[in-house]
């Protein structure tokens, strides 16, 4: 079996999916921004090449050597500080980089991983499907966008070309706005979401990798494009603080305070973003990907908020 090239390996994302792949024996190239404080492998199962960091001058050759599936994880997502000139370089331009050079060297299939807001912003009041007309509101969104344009070009050129595009992603060690929920929740004080009844699209780490696999597992039959991918059910903010704290076994502690009060508060304070992405609705309808790949969440979204929880405060002790 070819060697599949992983971008983005030591983050979040890209260090879950190295974890399953390994005990497949299938070979891996891992592509890093800078050497392993214990050095890089060469020769084996595993393969570490520096890229340094990614631009449209970035050279893959010697990365994309040998390998015949690309699962583009590197990126630059949103921070502080962070202009939207970094955005368009890592996101678009290096994306860009990267499948002309995957075209040139052989490969066959090209998984990306995008975002869903490449579609949408923190919230919308319809659902989102993969036929929703995109109207990315941020520079990410709007470089992510961009990204997929590039993978769909990739196809064209007679390769495979998959971008999947997850909703907020969960688990302990997620960052984020995740991370601030955890936090939020292992403080153990009264929280005033209690009557928040919103409804969000997520997806737990294992059951977007799982995702993952399955794309590049029955890639010879699948077509090319971009596809919405989320846990099954939908979950609102208080459910969320509620089973986090149970992971965490501590008492759920949420006052109910009237959401318009918890609005203005925010937005008093800048806090605009938030209002969206903790207090909106984000439905995301993934049935497509799901019919698709023959994949379904094997991890239920209840049970995988109470892990997180309870993994998140282990880790914190």
């Amino acid at each position: 079996m070819e060697r599949i090239l992983i971008t983005g390996a030591s983050g979040y994302i890209g260090k879950a999916l190295v974890s399953k792949l390994l005990p497949t024996g299938v070979g891996l190239t891992l592509a890093l921004r800078r050497s392993l404080p214990h050095g890089t492998a060469s020769g084996g199962q595993v393969n570490h090449v520096v890229v340094g960091d990614i631009s449209d001058a970035t050279d893959w050759s010697e990365a994309l050597r040998d390998c015949g599936t690309v699962v583009h994880l590197a990126g630059q997502t949103p921070g502080r500080g962070v202009d939207d000139e970094r955005f368009y370089v890592v996101n678009d331009k290096a994306t860009s980089r990267l499948t002309e050079q995957a075209v040139a060297s052989g490969v066959r299939v090209f998984v990306m991983m995008s975002s869903i807001a490449a579609v949408v912003g923190h919230a919308a009041d319809s659902i989102i499907t993969d036929d929703t007309y995109p109207v990315p509101t941020s520079a990410y969104g709007r470089s992510k966008l961009a990204a997929e344009s590039h993978v769909a070009k990739f196809s064209l050129a007679g390769g495979i070309g998959v971008s999947l595009r997850p909703p907020m992603v969960y688990g302990a060690a997620a960052g984020g706005n995740w991370r601030l929920l955890q936090k939020l929740a292992a403080s153990n004080l009264p929280l005033p979401f209690g009557a928040i009844r919103n409804q969000r699209a997520m997806i737990s780490i294992d059951n977007l990798v799982d995702a993952i696999l399955a794309v590049i597992s029955t890639i010879n039959t699948a077509p090319s494009g971009a596809f919405a991918v989320a846990d099954s059910k939908h979950i609102g903010l208080a459910e969320m603080l509620r089973l986090l704290r149970e992971g965490m076994k501590l008492p759920a502690r949420l006052v109910s305070c009237p959401p318009s009060f918890l609005s203005a508060s925010l937005q008093l304070i800048g806090k605009g973003a938030v209002v969206d992405s903790l207090l909106g609705d984000l439905v995301v309808d993934s049935s497509r990907f799901c019919e698709t790949f023959s994949w379904m969440p094997a991890e239920d979204i209840r049970n995988g908020m109470r892990r997180a929880g309870a993994e998140y405060i282990a880790g914190e002790r």
